[in-house]
């Protein structure tokens, strides 16, 4: 696990400016409820990514495209964020998928679907020729990386050392994975942290509590996720209830209203940086449960410029990217040792 430093926990000023980092995992498109597979390499849905990408300069957001092997390897997946790229209007980071990135050494199961729980040299040799081949098409290599299926293990922070990463976007609070073979989140909190040996930063999403017993989520809301309760559906009735609602800083799923109550609820405990994330095959019709029709396209697209008008104006929020919040975080570190 990317376990923090002592003391490490990177806490801006409660009292400065809300900031917005923006995250979309572009992959391939497949079917969500059916097992992994080597031939689901389909990047056609790319071609929709000028949708939310005007939405992005509309309000001044620099994205980061975090992207797999079959984005990275076929024209039709690579070629749309190169004009985006090379306008300087986002980033690119590496989103590794074991099961079509090569070298194709490991079974195809739910468990080797993450890719820290692979044997090191599997992991470290699928994300080397995934790097490559990012730095091949973008001329630069990438130096953010986003585990696939939030996947990181026990070599992944020495791996993205080794390998020149600055950053990484994996962690998701409060969930737990552990019974699909996964990590185990339910420790972890939205504050960015320092790891590894050479300062890495990571950047955790954004997922919280609102409601009335929000201090109180964590332990209500696994309580609700058990047995019988979750039986009856336990987290929705506390959600109802407006008790207790855990919510991903995502339009995937989420109301316009839970994003900002969620937002407004951290804010409040002191958190500055936000961490929205959405998948790339969301913006095109038919491929994940989000997204079905046309009219849910409409919606998505529309929550996303509801949230981004709150954040950049009600709450006097500014975008960011991973980079300069990093470099932003170093100089707050710098000044206190000071």
């Amino acid at each position: 696990m990317l376990t923090p430093n002592p003391t490490d926990y990177c806490k801006l000023d409660r009292l400065g400016k809300a900031t917005l980092v923006v995250v979309i995992d572009t992959e391939e498109e497949f079917d969500w409820s059916a097992g992994h597979s080597r031939s689901n390499t389909s990047v056609r849905s790319t071609r929709c990514i000028e949708r939310i990408q005007c939405v992005f300069d509309k309000f001044h957001i620099t994205p980061t495209y975090v992207v797999d092997y079959p984005i990275a390897s076929q024209a039709d997946g690579y070629r749309p964020l190169q004009e985006i790229y090379n306008s300087s209007r986002c980033l690119i980071g590496a989103h590794l998928h074991p099961w079509v990135n090569p070298p194709y050494e490991e079974e195809v199961n739910r468990y080797n679907s993450f890719p820290g729980n692979l044997p090191r040299s599997v992991e470290s040799g699928k994300l080397k020729i995934l790097t490559d081949c990012i730095g091949e098409k973008f001329g630069h290599a990438p130096t953010i990386y986003k585990a696939g299926r939030y996947g990181i293990g026990p070599n992944t922070a020495e791996i993205l050392e080794e390998q020149g990463y600055e950053i990484d976007l994996s962690v998701c609070p409060h969930m737990n994975y552990s019974s699909e073979g996964g990590p185990d989140f339910t420790s972890s909190s939205a504050w960015p942290y320092w790891f590894g040996r050479q300062s890495l930063l990571e950047i955790p999403l954004t997922v919280g509590f609102s409601g009335l017993l929000r201090r109180w989520g964590p332990p209500l809301h696994r309580a609700a996720s058990r047995g019988l309760m979750a039986s009856l559906h336990g987290p929705g009735i506390l959600a109802r209830l407006m008790l207790v609602n855990k919510i991903w800083l995502s339009p995937e799923g989420y109301l316009g209203k839970e994003l900002i109550d969620l937002v407004r609820a951290l804010y409040g405990d002191g958190l500055r940086v936000f961490s929205f994330a959405f998948h790339s095959p969301s913006i095109e019709c038919g491929h994940t449960p989000y997204v079905r029709s046309r009219r849910d396209l409409d919606d998505f697209l529309s929550r996303c410029r509801g949230f981004f008008e709150f954040f950049m104006g009600e709450l006097g929020g500014v975008p960011t990217t991973p980079l300069e919040l990093k470099a932003q975080l170093a100089q707050c570190a710098s000044t206190l040792k000071e």
